[in-house]
């Protein structure tokens, strides 16, 4: 069975995990999934899922491992993470079950994640004496550091309702895949050129409040983007615009 199974929905391409390790094999195959649905046309949306009681519990750990296997695994998904925030496509994480370890910075990396009612996230790495050195400035962009760094400090397990109130998750709902249908139906109403166009303005600011430059040329931008012109004209004639 392949670490990662690919199918195709209406303006989706969903990537999901067969197993809970976040091994290499995994990594590598959520990269080429990534790849092929940044490539692939009418894709909005890239989604991972999982087919299994955890959704992801991070990096194999195992003591045969070493300190070079592990260390080259971090390499590896710490591509993934990026590419996971800066696709122009909007990526989205369907969690129904246990996420630990790497597997919250995978979750955090993504533009919405959804928490089921059976999402349960925890950092873990010191309760078996590590560090979550790639996994905590992912989890801090979301959370803030300090809030990031007590998560990890106390290993603290959070549900669906602690995750949406952290910031972690964007959405719980008892219903995953209903509430993904929602996020589609939202997305369906943007223009994909202006998503991208924000998430590269939203990772040009994570290094502070931006400057009135950054916020001129990325205005301009959009304001010269042929698409953005039509549907401004369409609104306005239909009274949607002042």
């Amino acid at each position: 069975m392949s670490a990662v199974a690919v199918t195709h929905r209406p303006g989706q391409l969903r990537a999901t995990l067969t197993g809970p390790l976040l091994g290499e094999d995994v990594v590598r195959a959520l990269i080429a999934a990534l790849e092929l649905a940044e490539r692939t046309p009418g894709v909005r949306a890239f989604v991972l899922a999982s087919d299994g009681p955890a959704f992801c519990t991070g990096m194999p750990l195992s003591g045969d491992r070493s300190t070079g296997d592990v260390l080259g695994g971090l390499a590896l998904a710490h591509d993934l993470f990026t590419g996971l925030a800066h696709s122009p496509l909007v990526t989205v994480a369907l969690v129904n079950g246990q996420v630990t370890g790497g597997g919250v910075a995978l979750v955090a990396a993504c533009d919405q994640v959804i928490a089921g009612p059976e999402a349960t996230f925890r950092i873990t790495e010191l309760l078996v004496g590590l560090l979550p050195a790639l996994l905590l400035p992912v989890v801090a962009e979301r959370v803030g550091h300090h809030r990031a760094y007590s998560l990890a400090l106390t290993a603290h397990r959070m549900d669906a309702t602690a995750a949406i109130g952290t910031g972690l998750a964007d959405r719980a709902a008892p219903e995953p895949e209903a509430e993904l249908a929602r996020i589609m139906r939202e997305l369906g109403r943007t223009i994909p050129a202006a998503v991208a166009a924000l998430k590269r303005y939203r990772n040009a600011l994570r290094s502070g409040p931006g400057s009135l430059e950054q916020a001129v040329g990325a205005m301009r931008e959009r304001l010269e983007d042929p698409a953005s012109r039509a549907r401004m004209s369409l609104l306005a004639e239909q009274g949607l615009l002042p």
